[in-house]
């Protein structure tokens, strides 16, 4: 869909101490989209066939609403990833003109990297991925996302060994439960590739048990300080590495 132009697509968004936004593509200031509310919530009723609810993320420390549990599934990969900075759901109603008719759509989510890049995500079943409205109004997303600088993603699903070992992981996301004396012992345990299970004894002292050590280990694994194979279910067994490159965000 060549040619769309930043004047004949708007964004309208919720703003925390403005209310609704509305402005044209070209004018629109991703940070203040970002920080905003929700511009809908999922309904409930009975017999619905998705699942709303809300999602604490510990990237904003905030609750952040999704529509189903395939959106939920990409918010705990969003919210693991380290390179992601803010997040949020339902964070825009685009409107413009195409295929002969007026359009509107919600994104479902919307990313910015630690770098200011933002990312665009459509949350939607690999079913329903051939449906031809669904293919013209995700393409037309697209290319608004790409007039206006931003990436975008339809997102179909991932791994479910990768997602239950983030579920694990998040056990240790909060930074409460960081001890920084037993984050370094564990750090000065774990040369490249030791067992996690090894980890724990050789972390472990008179004053520090297992019970302690291991929250560290699982929360220094949550921000790619120590590193694992996600492709594989993560057990005492499994093999550790420590990324000296992201240990400078720990602050010990």
């Amino acid at each position: 869909m060549a040619g769309i132009a930043g004047h004949d697509v708007q964004i309208q968004y919720l703003s925390f101490d403005r209310g609704t936004v509305r402005v044209r593509l070209d004018d629109v200031d991703a940070d203040a989209v970002i920080h905003g509310l929700p511009v809908r919530k999922p309904p409930t009723y009975k017999g619905q066939r998705n699942y709303p609810g809300l999602f604490w993320s510990a990237t904003t420390g905030s609750f952040l609403i999704y529509e189903s549990l395939l959106e939920l599934d990409y918010l705990w990969l969003a919210d693991f990833d380290t390179q992601v900075d803010w997040m949020a759901t339902q964070p825009f109603e685009l409107s413009g003109h195409f295929g002969g008719r007026d359009h509107r759509h919600v994104p479902d989510v919307m990313l910015r990297s630690k770098r200011g890049r933002i990312r665009i995500i459509d949350v939607k079943p690999q079913s329903r991925l051939e449906d031809p409205e669904t293919v013209a109004v995700f393409g037309w997303t697209g290319d608004v996302c790409a007039r206006r600088g931003w990436d975008y993603e339809v997102w179909s699903g991932a791994s479910e060994t990768v997602l239950r070992n983030i579920k694990l992981l998040a056990c240790g996301r909060l930074s409460m439960q960081l001890d920084r004396r037993t984050a370094q012992q564990v750090i000065e345990a774990c040369p490249d590739r030791l067992a996690f299970g090894a980890v724990v004894k050789v972390a472990c002292t008179s004053q520090v048990g297992e019970l302690d050590v291991r929250p560290v280990i699982l929360h220094l694994l949550w921000r790619g300080i120590l590193t694992v194979d996600m492709e594989s279910p993560i057990t005492d067994g499994s093999l550790l590495s420590f990324n000296e490159g992201a240990l400078s965000e720990l602050n010990l």
